[in-house]
């Protein structure tokens, strides 16, 4: 049994490479199948008209790591209707550079990888990892520490593994850049950005045409609502942030049971803590969960 690991930042990324890292250090056989170039904000986009070609660039036989010319969905699409990835018992998609919170969710095509993957019957994770300054830009620039990062994200495969999660849904993960020292990850809902119509200032180059950057460069957060309970609320306190996505549209129970099934995994006390990320140390005991 194997792993897909994909993600939309690209093959060379440091956060796909760090959390592949700590996947064959926890002794899981991962298939790294990911775009040639970053192809963030596709969402979940895919190439239908023309072929797509991929080439194994890096690992060995047991833990290839391919590079795709298309999209992020195309990735899974590529691993799970060929014969790269036969015997997948989890897509995972990250470690994304910056989060992927709120609304944000629905342009990501870190999180579009993962839905792709539970649209094919294969529990689905999406990881994100905030930048260290802690800000909630649309794009995050500046550094990553990813231990905390893949440690959470390495509890929860083993959870997801151990008991499966309800079909077509995905656990959309985000993990603080400032973590607030043993804080369990909140169960959170997905939170609001906060444009607003007739906003957004044209700008110009030189003699180019004018151009619009959406905010994207700015130096500060980016607008979001301030509400309780939401994925950027709990960013901001220093928590991970635990979303349950379904994308059962017309039948809300699958979320639910994904609900459920997470608040018993946060309430066992097992996660690991940014103080313990340094060291690699990922919680053993596992509560019993609800199986699917």
């Amino acid at each position: 049994m194997s792993i897909l690991l994909v993600n939309d930042d690209g093959v060379e990324s440091p956060g796909l490479h760090s959390l592949r890292d700590g996947l064959i250090q926890a002794g899981h056989r991962v298939i790294t199948v990911a775009p040639g170039v970053p192809r963030s904000g596709t969402s979940r986009g895919a190439t239908f008209r023309n072929p797509v070609l991929y080439v194994q660039v890096d690992g060995d036989a047991t833990n290839p790591v391919y590079a795709c010319d298309g999209t992020p969905t195309d990735c899974v699409r590529v691993a799970l209707m060929s014969d790269l990835a036969p015997d997948v018992e989890l897509v995972l998609s990250g470690i994304n550079e910056g989060g992927n919170l709120g609304d944000d969710a629905t342009y990501s095509s870190t999180v579009g990888a993962a839905i792709e993957g539970a649209l094919f019957g294969v529990p689905a994770i999406s990881a994100s990892q905030q930048s260290t300054d802690g800000l909630f830009r649309l794009v995050d620039q500046t550094g990553y520490d990813w231990d905390f990062g893949v440690d959470t994200a390495l509890w929860l495969t083993e959870a997801v593994l151990a008991s499966g999660m309800p079909a077509r849904t995905v656990i959309n993960l985000n993990v603080p850049g400032q973590p607030k020292a043993s804080a369990a990850p909140l169960l959170t809902r997905l939170g609001r950005r906060a444009w607003g119509r007739g906003g957004l200032h044209e700008e110009t180059s030189g003699n180019l045409r004018g151009y619009f950057t959406f905010g994207v460069t700015r130096d500060g957060d980016a607008p979001y609502v301030k509400e309780e309970g939401t994925d950027f609320d709990a960013l901001s306190k220093g928590h991970v942030s635990l979303t349950s996505l379904s994308v059962n549209w017309s039948e809300p129970q699958a979320g639910k049971d994904l609900r459920g099934w997470l608040e018993t995994l946060i309430a066992s006390g097992t996660a690991p803590t940014s103080e313990l990320s340094a060291s690699g140390v990922v919680a053993e005991s596992l509560p019993s969960l609800p199986t699917f």
